[in-house]
C-alpha cells in the first residue's frame, strides 16, 4: 500500500473531531496556514466541505488574534516611547518590504499578494504595526485566506482524486 492510501486509511480510523482538530492545528502554523491545511485535508481524504471551512476558520481566528494582540502591543510601545521622549527605531528589512508593498498596493493588495511574500501571520502583524485599522486588516486577511484556502483546497482535492 502506498503512503497516501495508508495515510487516508489511518485518517478514516480517527474520530471526526480529531480529524477537524488536525486540520485546525495545521492552519495555525505559519507557512502552512489555511491553504496548506486544506491541501493536507485533501491528501488525508477528509471531506472537502469540512476540511476547507475548518482550515479557513482556524487561520482567520489566529490572524484575528495576532491583529488584536499587535494592536495592543503597538499602542503600548508608542505610549512608552512618547513618555520616554525616544525616537522610533529603524525598520527591519522585512518591515520595509511590507511597507513598500503597502504604499504601492494598499491593504487589499498586500493582503491578497501577502501569501506570496510572507505568511498571513506576519503580514497581518506588520500591517497592524504600521497603524492600519484592525478591522480593515482582519477583513482583507480573511478575504485572502478564504480565497487561497478554497482555491488550493479544491485543487488539492482535484489532484488527489485524479491520482487516487
Amino acid at each position: 500500500m502506498d503512503f497516501v492510501a495508508h495515510l487516508q486509511s489511518f485518517t478514516e480510523s480517527l474520530p471526526t473531531a480529531l480529524q477537524f482538530l488536525g486540520i485546525a492545528a495545521a492552519a495555525l502554523v505559519p507557512y502552512v496556514e489555511g491553504e496548506g491545511a486544506a491541501i493536507i485535508g485533501a491528501i488525508t481524504g477528509i471531506n472537502p466541505w469540512i476540511a476547507i471551512p475548518v482550515a479557513i476558520f482556524a487561520n482567520v481566528a489566529v490572524v484575528a488574534l495576532i491583529v488584536l494582540s499587535f494592536e495592543r502591543i503597538r499602542a503600548g510601545i508608542i505610549n512608552r516611547r512618547i513618555a520616554a521622549g525616544k525616537t522610533p527605531q529603524p525598520a527591519t528589512e522585512k518591515q520595509q518590504k511590507v511597507r513598500r508593498a503597502l504604499e504601492r498596493y494598499g491593504v487589499p493588495g498586500v493582503s491578497l499578494l501577502g501569501p506570496f511574500l510572507l505568511p498571513t501571520h506576519f503580514t497581518a502583524a506588520a500591517l497592524t504595526s504600521f497603524g492600519v485599522a484592525k478591522g480593515r486588516v482582519i477583513t482583507w486577511q480573511a478575504v485572502a485566506i478564504v480565497l487561497y484556502a478554497t482555491v488550493f483546497g479544491l485543487l488539492g482535492y482535484g489532484v488527489v482524486s485524479a491520482v487516487y
